[in-house]
């Protein structure tokens, strides 16, 4: 994909962001096996990661507290709306062709407008709990790992 049209893509996917939030596109880092793009508000940064051919994630931070963040994925965890992923998917990556990227990017930006609004809005108090459960997943992972490595 030309970056011209990942730019393209991007613009409009999270225009919402940046009218209705007041997000600004702060950075972009383009190489040719992976892209970030990262908005911010006055409390929040979002920072989509996209490596070629893969599935989207964005990261969700308090831009006042570094170490303030998760992933829209555990946020989706935590509301009910997804199931915690087994500790063998983490060891996996989910392709993703490029025809599916603006529909993905675009269900992504609906799921964090509809559930995410209060880390939108600077109220981060839910983040501990993202970041308990993400802790227990990497020592999940880490046991999973312990269990499966060759000998």
């Amino acid at each position: 994909m030309k970056k011209s049209v990942f730019e393209r893509i991007i613009t409009k996917t999270f225009r919402g962001l940046e009218a209705r939030h007041g997000f600004k596109k702060s950075e972009a880092v383009y190489s040719s096996k992976a892209c970030t793009v990262q908005f911010q508000n006055a409390t929040t940064g979002i920072t989509l990661h996209y490596e070629i051919g893969e599935e989207p994630w964005l990261d969700i931070a308090d831009i006042k507290d570094a170490k303030n963040k998760s992933t829209l994925g555990w946020l989706l965890v935590e509301r009910g709306i997804e199931k915690t992923p087994a500790p063998a998917a983490a060891f996996h990556s989910t392709p993703l062709a490029e025809k599916d990227l603006e529909p993905a990017l675009e269900k992504m930006n609906q799921l964090l407008l509809e559930y995410g609004m209060d880390f939108i809005n600077g109220d981060f108090s839910l983040m501990p709990a993202l970041q308990k459960r993400a802790k227990q997943y990497a020592l999940d992972c880490e046991r999973y790992l312990a269990l499966h490595k060759s000998k």
